[in-house]
Formats: C-alpha cells, sequence, structure tokens
C-alpha cells in the first residue's frame, strides 16, 4: 500500500500581496508556486520530523490530494509560463489547508494574505 504524500506550505514565505501560495521543492531544497514542480513528502518523512515540516510558524504538511483540489491554473502571464496550477493566497484557501493539516502544530499559524489581520509586532 502507498503511504499518503504531503505538500509543505510555506507559512513564512507568504506576505499579505502574493498572488500565490509558495511550497516547498523537493528535498528541503528552496520553494516553488507550481504544485507539479512541488516536493510530496512521504508521511513518514513528514511524522519523522514533525517540528520541521509542520511546526506552524514556518511550514504546515497538507496532503497532495487537498492541495490538488484547491490549486488553479497560473494567471497568464503571471510567471515565465502560462502553465501549472498554484494555489490562490486567499483567505478560503487557507482555511482549507489549516484544516487539513497533519497534526495541529506547536505554534498557531499566521498566515498572511488580502484581509488577514495584521500581525502585532513583538
Amino acid at each position: 500500500m502507498n503511504e499518503r504524500e504531503y505538500f509543505v506550505i510555506s507559512v513564512n514565505h507568504n506576505q499579505r500581496s502574493d498572488r500565490y501560495i509558495i511550497l516547498w521543492a523537493a528535498n528541503d531544497c528552496g520553494y516553488v508556486g507550481r504544485i507539479e514542480n512541488a516536493g510530496r513528502y512521504p508521511e513518514s518523512r513528514i511524522r519523522s520530523k514533525l517540528g520541521y515540516y509542520n511546526c506552524g510558524r514556518c511550514a504546515v504538511a497538507v496532503p497532495c490530494d487537498v492541495i490538488e483540489r484547491i490549486a488553479v491554473p497560473v494567471d497568464s502571464k503571471f510567471f515565465d509560463t502560462d502553465d501549472g496550477r498554484w494555489v490562490l493566497n486567499n483567505r478560503k484557501n487557507w482555511q482549507v489547508i489549516l484544516r487539513n493539516v497533519i497534526e495541529r502544530p506547536q505554534y498557531n499559524p499566521e498566515p498572511e494574505y488580502r484581509g488577514a489581520r495584521r500581525r502585532i509586532e513583538e
């Protein structure tokens, strides 16, 4: 039986002005927007380092099938090509993401998107 796969969503690399949500690339190496280029992490790997992949402050891990359902074709001329599917950076999608994290993270995620409460600087 195949293991469930997860995308790791970057919480801290998304800004209120970003059109799309940023995901981790494969092998913990960088960031991507296009889900076709994002890393697909097996559940066992995520669970072995939950504090790294799903801390809440920096990142959360969400099943790939959940993210694939909310991804949309990229806007024409947004990036270097007009292909691929990306996840819009909005309240509705963050609600889906946060409802489907692998486990409750150590820190409460505070994603930035247009209309989100502004963080109070410490």
